[in-house]
């Protein structure tokens, strides 16, 4: 067993052997006991590399949800293939928060709000502003204790509705795609060239902790990025690396990035 979980580590980053370790240890619960697991919610990074351990073991299912189509945080059900997992065994619960002043709650607020009542990272969906509040997803079994509890967002009261997966209203996110050449694949090249700003100034952002790869917070400059990678850069925006297309003959290489506005 220990040289089968070797085999599958070596695949992933080195950062991510916690995670994958946590992931086989799902798959390998609902296999050998014929039970489903409902996992905390997971970001899209976390969701594809449970997928890839479950697509391992054909004797079972996987379905993951947010509350919405395009959601990026969701919970996954792991189960044995004779189960048919849909959005009523994910465990969400949907609500709408209505500011007093009736003005829009940003997304660090709302999320600053949950953590400060205790409610884990892992026990959050995604939060969508909106013009006059927010709407929030939250794992099922901590409903009661978001409806009892939040009743303040910074320094504005709010008003908290239990609301239907219908209702949930996400907002539209725009976005533009272009190619991009970069001297390497370390990420403050590439968030030099996708953000448009200095080699210096995109090394001193990761040094200082305001960048993120895949939800990860990343320190290292020389940090490398690979295709599919969701790059977050604080006060600029979110960068995806499309793909990477080959190289110049100048060595540069180039990248399809797709810009989040």
């Amino acid at each position: 067993m220990k040289q089968a979980h070797e085999n599958i580590l070596m695949h992933f980053r080195p950062d991510e052997r916690p995670f994958v370790l946590r992931c086989l240890d799902w798959a390998e619960r609902a296999s050998n006991r014929n039970q489903m697991v409902l996992t905390p919610f997971l970001d899209p990074r976390e969701q594809t590399i449970l997928e890839t351990i479950v697509r391992r073991h054909p004797d079972l299912v996987f379905f993951a949800d947010g509350g919405a189509a395009d959601s990026e945080r969701r919970r996954a059900v792991i189960a044995p293939d004779y189960y048919a997992p849909d959005e009523h065994m994910s465990g969400l619960a949907f609500f709408r928060l209505e500011s007093a002043s009736g003005k829009r709650l940003e997304h660090p607020d709302v999320l600053g709000a949950l953590l400060g009542l205790g409610i884990k990272r892992e026990k959050t969906g995604d939060i969508y502003p909106h013009a006059d509040g927010a709407d929030i997803v939250v794992a099922e079994e901590m409903e009661e204790y978001v409806r009892m509890h939040v009743g303040q967002v910074g320094r504005e009261r709010v008003n908290i509705i239990k609301i239907s997966r219908e209702e949930l209203t996400p907002p539209e996110q725009a976005y533009a795609v272009r190619s991009i050449s970069v001297a390497s694949l370390r990420v403050d090249a590439v968030v030099a060239e996708s953000c448009r700003i200095s080699r210096t100034k995109a090394s001193l952002l990761v040094k200082n902790g305001k960048c993120k790869v895949n939800w990860k917070l990343v320190d290292q400059p020389d940090y490398p990025v690979e295709a599919g990678d969701l790059l977050s850069v604080r006060g600029i925006g979110r960068i995806r690396v499309e793909s990477i297309d080959g190289t110049s003959k100048k060595g540069r290489f180039w990248i399809k990035i797709v810009s989040f506005i």
